[in-house]
């Protein structure tokens, strides 16, 4: 039987606890991509395309990094992203119809709405922004030091890949990385 603390479910003391359990650990870093790669007035993402493809980029630092090295007209040398460990995985996603994808987004999304964080509405497509609270919630992990390798992520975004339309960012992801996504069977993990 796992044991609550606080808001999260901790496994039983036979299993190591593994962070991609967690809803806390996923709401943190959606809280922060929202926030800081969000468009104004909101901040809030359109599109659920364009918000798994920019997760993937957060998930997924060195795949980040050889994006921005793909894209010398819209990242300059000063804010292209260096990954300290191009083969580390946040938390792995599975290749799926439109590349990256996390089949518990509407999982996350759920614990985001609850807690009064976003608001998630659909009009031609679906838009995920920020309450006044997420707002808060999100200027505050912004300043916490474990969360800063996330920080760094969505800043290096800004202005490049966090302009682009989902679709764009999809066929960026497709023409860059072929074998690690593009090629990659339905549902299988991706890997660096």
């Amino acid at each position: 039987m796992p044991h609550k603390i606080g808001s999260s479910v901790v496994p039983p003391l036979y299993r190591a606890w593994d962070p991609d359990d967690s809803p806390d650990f996923h709401a943190t870093r959606l809280l922060l991509l929202i926030y800081l790669c969000g468009e104004e007035p909101g901040p809030y993402i359109e599109g659920r395309t364009k918000f798994a493809k920019l997760d993937f980029f957060v998930r997924y630092p060195g795949f980040l990094e050889r994006a921005h090295a793909a894209m010398p007209e819209a990242v300059d040398a000063e804010t292209a992203f260096l990954a300290p460990d191009p083969s580390e995985v946040e938390a792995p996603m599975i290749r799926y119809r439109y590349g990256p994808w996390d089949q518990r987004y509407r999982q996350f999304l759920a614990f985001l709405v609850s807690r009064d964080l976003v608001t998630v509405t659909t009009h031609r497509v679906e838009r995920v922004k920020l309450k006044a609270v997420g707002k808060r919630t999100a200027q505050r992990l912004t300043e916490a030091p474990q969360f800063q390798p996330l920080v760094r992520r969505c800043q290096a975004m800004r202005g490049n890949l966090a302009a682009m339309s989902g679709t764009d960012l999809k066929n960026l992801i497709y023409d860059l990385f072929p074998d690690e996504v593009g090629n990659a069977s339905f549902r299988q993990e991706i890997r660096p």
